[in-house]
């Protein structure tokens, strides 16, 4: 039904801040459409995987999720409706901003926007990215991954699992409980999380193709130590090894590297942590993020550990 996260709109407040992180710092390709006003920032071939759009009052963030094809973009809105969520269609304007063939929308349990899109456009020129790097991991795979905290969470994972027909990756209950869902051979395209506090967007993982290019980014966070919400580290999910950066909104892009995929032999189960090292949650409360650190110390007594699984680097070292 649903086969990627396809891109995210962002109505921010902080246009030109994120513009720059996103050129200079991220890698991003920007594309202006109206000065001041809206942007498109391209990853890769497609003419867009986010729009930033520019608001004066509170910042947020749209899903863009696509359908497999013209059935299951049927399918999605008739499922939905059945399950007693009110879809509506895009406007012409919305759906030429984002290059798409169609779309609709919907409200989620805790009422934000989330689109339904057929199709994504191909740019007309090669992707230029806003600084050396060897491009970002796509495809058939999609934008990457986003993950929210939300107080519904029976309600969420329900919408997603039993309306949208996305499968559990795995799960785990510390240093708070979350559920990770995909939808092709991504580990996970959504993560739900339940921490007792209010909805939040949590972040969004861009995976770089190259090893480099993530220590590249990390060295640039590193001029300003407070950009980074979470520190350098490895899952002990999808094994990617990544650093959160904080986005001029307040949420986080998670830059990460060398994710390993989920294929016909993958077994769900219950996991023991968040990461294998690192990941210092600056944001968690005094308790949860002492918890968190003991839960490493654990593992790193256990010796736990996971292969580096990927492919080459796209860029030789000249002597």
């Amino acid at each position: 039904m649903i086969k990627a996260l396809s891109y995210v709109v962002v109505h921010t407040p902080h246009l030109a801040e994120w513009l720059k992180m996103a050129g200079e710092h991220i890698g991003m390709q920007v594309d202006i459409v109206q000065p001041g006003e809206c942007a498109r920032l391209r990853v890769d071939e497609k003419v867009q995987r986010f729009v930033l759009q520019a608001v004066d009052g509170e910042s947020s963030m749209v899903m863009g999720l696509e359908a497999s094809d013209a059935a299951a973009f049927a399918q999605a809105r008739q499922a939905l409706q059945q399950a007693g969520y009110q879809t509506r269609p895009g406007s012409g304007e919305e759906i030429a901003l984002r290059g798409v063939a169609d779309l609709f929308h919907f409200d989620d349990p805790d009422g934000c926007r989330v689109e339904v899109a057929l199709g994504l456009a191909d740019a007309t020129t090669p992707f230029v990215p806003g600084r050396p790097l060897g491009g970002f991991r796509t495809g058939d795979m999609g934008l990457g991954h986003v993950a929210f905290i939300t107080p519904k969470f029976d309600e969420m994972c329900h919408l997603y699992k039993e309306v949208l027909q996305f499968k559990v990756s795995d799960y785990t209950s510390v240093p708070f409980k979350v559920e990770f869902l995909h939808v092709n051979p991504r580990h996970h395209t959504l993560g739900i999380a339940y921490t007792g506090g209010p909805r939040k967007l949590y972040h969004l993982m861009l995976e770089y193709n190259d090893f480099d290019d993530l220590g590249r980014a990390h060295d640039i966070a590193l001029e300003n130590p407070d950009c980074i919400g979470v520190t350098l580290g490895r899952h002990i999910n999808d094994h990617v090894t990544s650093f959160y950066l904080k986005n001029p909104d307040g949420w986080m892009l998670e830059l990460g590297w060398a994710a390993r995929t989920i294929g016909p032999d993958w077994q769900v189960e219950e996991l023991s942590g968040m990461s294998l090292w690192g990941h210092d949650r600056t944001w968690l409360p005094a308790d949860k993020r002492e918890h968190a650190r003991q839960i490493l110390k654990d593992l790193s007594k256990r010796g736990l550990r996971a292969p580096v699984v990927t492919t080459s680097q796209t860029a030789k070292v000249s002597q």
